[in-house]
């Protein structure tokens, strides 16, 4: 049973900065580090081994997110900016189970240098749930791509987020929000050849996924259908080319419900 959360804590190594999408305001931080609104765009601390530089213009403004020295944060989670609904808010820190990947947009364009991927994660809770310390991580051969939430950043029941390379709408083709940036934007992050996906908070795993060579077509996604049981993503023959278009000349549903696929066994 989730126990009643009265506050969080954060250690990061390094600084802990953020990034707030122009698209949607955010109220200033009080002393503490505590925002009242919905921060829909995170950028985690620089990575130990960066990949080579993006465009200049890939790379957004940053402003600090509370916290010491140290990159110790501690703040008590304040109420979400949006009417949590039926459920309320939930009552404790993310939990294995509570986030699930469901989206994946491994080939935006063709060779290298793609800096249009990403991935979506759902919230499967009926309640209003603070990504707060969430942390993700994925192989890129000797390197390994990295996030940090390190403010609120909240999601509905039901809500979605999208971990995108670049935070920027002329090079991830105006993704929508929520995005997590992952760090150093270092491109070309969810890898042709198969990789693995984690989602953590501290030690406990929210969510993994783990996907082989795939048949894909270049900007188009592969999507898990909203219809399909959670329990068969393993079953790669679920997984769907989205067929709905985000943007021109892409197809996708970033950040929007998974109905343009079916749930269908491919033998």
């Amino acid at each position: 049973m989730r126990t009643p959360l009265l506050a969080l804590l954060l250690a990061c190594g390094g600084q802990t900065v953020g990034t707030a999408s122009s698209s949607t305001p955010w109220p200033p931080a009080d002393d503490g580090g505590t925002y009242a609104g919905e921060i829909p765009l995170l950028e985690a601390a620089a990575a130990d081994e960066p990949a080579a530089d993006p465009p200049a213009s890939a790379t957004p403004a940053s402003v600090a997110v509370g916290g010491d020295d140290s990159g110790a944060v501690s703040a008590a989670v304040p109420a979400p900016p949006f009417d949590a609904g039926p459920g309320g808010v939930c009552p404790g820190p993310l939990a294995p189970g509570d986030l699930v990947i469901d989206e994946l947009m491994i080939e935006s364009l063709a060779g290298t240098g793609d800096y249009g991927e990403w991935l979506e994660a759902r919230s499967t809770l009926g309640c209003a749930l603070d990504l707060r310390g969430l942390h993700g991580e994925c192989p890129r051969g000797a390197k390994v791509a990295t996030f940090d939430v390190t403010g609120d950043l909240w999601l509905p029941p039901g809500g979605t987020f999208v971990i995108a390379d670049s935070g920027n709408a002329a090079i991830d083709h105006d993704l929508p929000g929520p995005l997590v940036v992952w760090s150093g934007q270092p491109g070309d992050v969810l890898r042709n050849k198969g990789t693995t996906i984690t989602l953590r908070l501290n030690d406990a795993v929210i969510d993994t996924v783990t996907y082989p060579v795939l048949p894909l077509t270049v900007g188009a996604s592969l999507a898990f259908p909203g219809d399909c049981d959670p329990a068969l993503r393993s079953d790669w023959t679920r997984w769907q080319t989205s067929t709905a278009s985000w943007f021109p000349g892409f197809l996708g549903t970033p950040n929007a419900p998974n109905d343009d696929v079916r749930c269908e066994h491919v033998p």
